[in-house]
């Protein structure tokens, strides 16, 4: 069960995880600023793309981290939705708490949804939904990094392919290919280890905000060989302590292991930025797959 008192009492590790959660699922994301409580509020697009009529749907989205007091979001905690909502242009309200919302938030909720005049959508994301989402593949890596103590140890995740997962662990999002074989268990030890590695080089030998993110790990059944495809992360503005090449060399370990890197820079303030953003995964899947060089 995910604890979510893990979070900073400010409120900010919740909207920074929420903010991740959103992105993560695809969504475009953005600060609107301060809220009425001093949070901040975000504001997420919706696309529905169809061959008739494409869709888009704009949504506030407030975060109330209650979960360290334990009470429930209560009226006065939201503020005017229906003016927010119409300050920001928003045609969807979403609350997202670590508790629960009262009775009257809820009646409060169904009221603004119901209205005609306001024509708006309202959800919710409680505790329950939250860790309900957090559990699944593409969002448990974010578990792991904003919940650490309860979010422990490794998740896998099948795919419509039996020689293809998702995993999950130390906060990393990666998937697991075998060329063959239909079983991933046995690779689990080597990319513990690989881990440290990584992490041992980002530690010991990059600046700061310079680090290693593992995406993807292919095993070779016929050959016994893995192929490991890491990116590093460097800021925008600050240069790169090495090119992929040397990086390949500098990892080189035993025999049957090899690194694909991949050099990215990235914008740490920017609305798209996440370490682990799809962008960084879709365009190289068909690679991952096949254990090519990228």
């Amino acid at each position: 069960m995910l604890d979510f008192t893990e979070l900073s009492e400010d409120g900010i590790e919740f909207e920074q995880m929420i903010r991740e959660m959103l992105f993560a699922l695809g969504y475009k994301v953005f600060w609107s600023g301060a809220g009425a409580d001093g949070g901040k509020d975000l504001i997420c697009f919706e696309e529905h793309k169809s061959i008739f009529a494409s869709c888009k749907r704009k949504w506030l989205v407030q975060c109330k981290h209650k979960a360290i007091s334990g009470r429930a979001v209560g009226v006065g905690d939201l503020g005017d939705i229906v003016g927010a909502c119409r300050h920001h242009q928003c045609d969807g309200y979403l609350l997202a708490t670590t508790t629960y919302p009262s009775s009257a938030v809820i009646s409060r909720l169904e009221g603004v949804a119901a209205d005609p005049r306001d024509n708006l959508t309202t959800g919710c994301w409680d505790a329950v939904e939250l860790e309900r989402m957090l559990s699944t593949a593409e969002l448990w890596g974010i578990a792991q990094r904003y919940l650490p103590e309860s979010a422990t140890g490794w998740k896998i995740y099948a795919s419509e392919r039996p020689n293809h997962w998702t995993a999950n662990y130390r906060g990393y999002y990666f998937h697991i290919v075998n060329r063959i074989g239909s079983e991933c268990m046995a690779h689990l030890p080597l990319i513990d280890d690989e881990l440290n590695r990584l992490e041992w080089l980002s530690r010991e030998k990059f600046p700061e905000k310079h680090f290693m993110r593992l995406r993807s790990i292919y095993f070779d059944d016929k050959s016994g060989c893995y192929t490991l495809y890491a990116d590093y992360m460097h800021p925008f503005d600050s240069k790169p302590v090495m090119g992929n090449e040397e990086f390949e060399k500098e990892l080189e370990g035993e025999w049957n292991v090899h690194y694909s890197i991949k050099v990215r820079d990235y914008l740490e303030f920017s609305d798209h930025y996440d370490p682990d953003h799809y962008d960084f995964y879709d365009e190289h899947m068909g690679k991952f797959l096949l254990g090519l060089s990228r």
